[in-house]
């Protein structure tokens, strides 16, 4: 009987043995336990809700964010395409605008210069010190391109008159 205890023995401690073998790994590798009150657990999923609820949140105004982030470029594409088109209007308003003006100053060119159908001018006479001694007056007539006119002037100091025919061109 003891050879029999002694290998019942031996069987149980190879069985122990290869019981530790087996489940040491699982043992160690398990997570540790932690034992928490019940306001510790209320506590963890209110601030868990309020971080869900923030999430949510953050989440709404992103996605309002990329909405207006489109939109955004949208109209920047559109001011992008009207400036375009508003610089080519302006260079194409310029070249008119330089065009109508060379045609302008050409015609200019080709019409006789107009003035008025009469002139009048009036004639101060002064001397070397600045002394005012005569003065004169004018009529001239517009004949064709070129005006032809009539002065009359007198001069006080040393007491003369005098009558001039005048041609402008």
């Amino acid at each position: 009987m003891k050879k029999n205890k002694s290998n019942v023995v031996n069987i149980c401690l190879a069985l122990l043995l290869l019981l530790q073998a087996l489940l040491l790994p699982v043992i160690c590798s398990a997570e540790q336990m932690y034992q928490i009150t019940e306001t510790e657990l209320t506590e963890l999923e209110q601030n868990s809700s309020r971080q869900l609820a923030i999430s949510s949140q953050l989440a709404a105004e992103l996605q309002i964010a990329k909405e207006r982030l489109k939109v955004s470029d949208q109209e920047l594409t559109e001011a992008k395409l009207q400036k375009e088109l508003l610089q080519k209007q302006l260079t194409e308003l310029e070249a008119s605008s330089k065009n109508q003006e060379n045609l302008q100053k050409e015609i200019l060119k080709s019409l006789p210069p107009s003035a008025a159908g009469v002139l009048r001018e009036v004639g101060l006479k002064i001397d070397i010190d600045r002394y005012v001694t005569g003065a004169s007056y004018g009529v001239s007539r517009r004949i064709g391109e070129n005006y032809i006119g009539l002065r009359g002037e007198y001069d006080w100091k040393d007491k003369k008159a005098g009558v001039w025919l005048t041609y402008a061109y």
